[in-house]
């Protein structure tokens, strides 16, 4: 291994270079092997089933690794907003290629064999010039280090991501390839899926958070009253697939005599009420102004006697007018609660942890209530035919061509293949997660043709009336109850404290500013030496505005991704060789950053000072 190698190895990859040390001296008999080409370059070859597969070709690697790099650049377009992961590296012919080519992009590499990646070392500097932009080195010496992998790489997803792989990897390491993609797939589009998410509902979770206050204020916290109480009995809940068309007269049968506590999800209250079915409890979280048409009918009907159940996040609009009971549970999105309220007793408000659909939320609710088995009735997370809501629901029914040919294939209840999509198949996952994670908790699906889901038994709903729900447990007043008092001293207390927060990041606002200008001052006369200095001041208002309590109650949950994607290029803006291009980034990106902090706080000034008259007439 070259001298520069090791001392980069132990300077930026301490734990690869053990293991590196531990390979070369416990080498057996090696089946990776070093030939000559006709070129009188190397490649290597690799011993697998009683045949061998070249890395690179055996007679001109050079021009092979040129190839390589000439049909990415007819597929991509390649710039400083590109990140390339390198999975396979061989010799490393067609990296030095690609940063001959593109000297400006970041780029990580990943060997699944460690015998190559020495080989690698013997022939590469990474010290060397065409290293220079090398942001991560990893090499698979156990299963774990992939995950690991992918977790620092996905803080570039402010990029655009392009892996690279050797042609010969998909045969050479066959199963290590596969697995690779395969997850790195799944968490790229998890990772993106909530990037998406964040930015869509980032606003709206704090400011319905907030206008939702005087809600929380006068409604029961349904944790707080009833943790724990329903120890031996049944909950059913239900939501809107296609197969809760099959289960109506079951659940009227349960309903009726009371044999468990039916809580719907999402639309699913409108095809129980379709089928003159009122549920015991109606539970919503959704942030999205459209959620207040899931409760369209109950508010026009003004049906009374559908008790609901809300996220304190949930979009403020779908509380309007609500005919019916009002209880509450704190959700993780809402920083606000989390701020405000404690309970009289002086301890924390219980969370419920935000999910992708209303269904894994109240798992969660119903877990913490105490009911010993839960029941997924409609719960198909994939479609029946062309179908993917029950009846009694007239939004986005029925499924497009488009949707379909997009689909994925997942094994139903029965090892059937059947036919869902990628959000879905996301909330089946999380089900299965809180389903491993909750202890002792029993899920039974009675999901007719619905996805698999790990962790739970499938059962028909008219044997699990037969054999679990023999007696009437139903307690209709179970809900009846005062709202919850909050603890007023500590509400008034953080209130104040909160009104000094304000006042003090105003300040900040205007000391940053001031800042920026004095940078992009200075910047124009090339007076680098202020910049730098001008730098380590603005960093301090960072940290400033990241310890305010108003700037961390509302305005950066309000402004979690571009938080995010700012936090993660101060790295690749410190490397910049370039003071004037380093100057002239930091500025647009600080300046951005703040521009839309200072837009925020100015948008929510009422609502925030609504929120104060509320908590002071108490």
């Amino acid at each position: 291994m070259l001298i520069d190698n090791i001392v980069f190895l132990k300077e930026n990859s301490p734990i690869l270079y053990e293991e590196l040390k531990k390979s070369e001296e416990n080498t057996n008999e090696s089946k990776v092997i070093l030939e000559d080409t006709k070129t009188s370059d190397k490649t290597l070859k690799i011993e697998k089933d009683n045949s061998m597969i070249y890395l690179h070709s055996k007679y001109n690697p050079l021009r092979e690794a040129e190839s390589i790099i000439d049909n990415l650049g007819e597929r991509e377009n390649i710039d400083e907003d590109t990140y390339v992961i390198f999975y396979g590296i061989g010799l490393g012919y067609h990296i030095n290629v690609f940063a001959g080519r593109y000297p400006d992009v970041e780029f990580s590499i990943y060997e699944p064999s460690i015998e190559v990646f020495c080989h690698f070392l013997e022939y590469n500097n990474l010290k060397s010039n065409s290293y220079r932009k090398l942001d991560l080195v990893q090499c698979e010496y156990n299963p774990k280090i992939m995950e690991d992998f992918f977790k620092t790489i996905i803080k570039k997803i402010d990029k655009k991501i392009i892996i690279i792989d050797l042609p010969s990897y998909s045969s050479a390491f066959k199963e290590n390839h596969e697995i690779f993609f395969k997850r790195f797939k799944e968490v790229l589009t998890n990772e993106r899926k909530s990037l998406h998410t964040d930015y869509a509902f980032q606003k709206r979770w704090i400011i319905n958070s907030m206008k939702n206050l005087k809600e929380v204020l006068s409604t029961p916290n349904i944790i707080l009253e009833k943790k724990g109480e329903f120890k031996g009995k049944t909950a059913v809940l239900v939501a809107a697939g296609p197969s809760l068309n099959d289960e109506i007269e079951n659940i009227r049968y349960i309903k009726d005599n009371g044999l468990a506590y039916i809580f719907s999800v999402g639309s699913a209250v409108n095809t129980l009420i379709y089928n003159n079915i009122y549920p015991d409890a109606a539970c919503t979280y959704d942030p999205a102004a459209f959620n207040q048409n899931v409760f369209k009918t109950i508010k026009d009907k003004n049906i009374c006697n559908v008790p609901m159940i809300f996220g304190s996040s949930v979009g403020y609009e779908t509380l309007e007018n609500y005919p019916g009971e009002k209880y509450h549970m704190i959700t993780s999105q809402d920083t606000v609660a989390g701020y405000f309220l404690k309970n009289e007793t002086g301890g924390a408000i219980s969370i419920i942890q935000d999910a992708p659909s209303i269904a894994v939320v109240t798992l969660q609710l119903l877990y913490t209530l105490g009911f010993d088995n839960i029941l997924l009735v409609g719960q198909n997370l994939g479609y029946r035919g062309k179908e993917r809501y029950s009846e009694g629901i007239s939004y986005n029914k029925e499924l497009t061509d488009d949707e379909i040919s997009n689909g994925l294939w997942v094994k139903d209840v029965y090892g059937n293949e059947i036919l869902t999509n990628e959000g879905f198949n996301s909330m089946r996952h999380q089900m299965e997660i809180y389903i491993k994670i909750l202890p002792n908790i029993n899920v039974i699906n009675t999901t007719k043709g619905g996805a698999q889901i790990e962790g739970t038994e499938f059962k028909e709903l008219k044997d699990v009336i037969e054999t679990v729900l023999d007696k009437k447990t139903v307690d209709k007043n179970w809900l009846n109850g005062n709202k919850t008092s909050y603890d007023k001293e500590y509400m008034e207390f953080q209130a104040k404290s909160m009104d000094k927060s304000y006042e003090k990041a105003l300040k900040i606002n205007k000391e940053y500013k001031l800042i920026l200008t004095k940078i992009e001052k200075a910047i124009n006369n090339r007076n680098y030496t202020q910049t730098e200095n001008l730098y380590i001041k603005l960093d301090k208002e960072l940290r400033r505005i990241e310890n305010n309590d108003f700037y961390k109650t509302f305005i950066l949950p309000m402004n979690r991704v571009q938080y995010k994607v700012l936090a993660n290029s101060i790295d690749s803006l410190n490397e910049e060789k370039n003071p004037y291009e380093k100057g002239k980034k930091i500025f647009e990106k600080f300046k951005t950053f703040i521009s839309i902090c200072i837009e925020d706080i100015e948008k929510i000034e009422p609502i925030y000072e609504e929120m104060k008259i509320i908590i002071q007439t108490l």
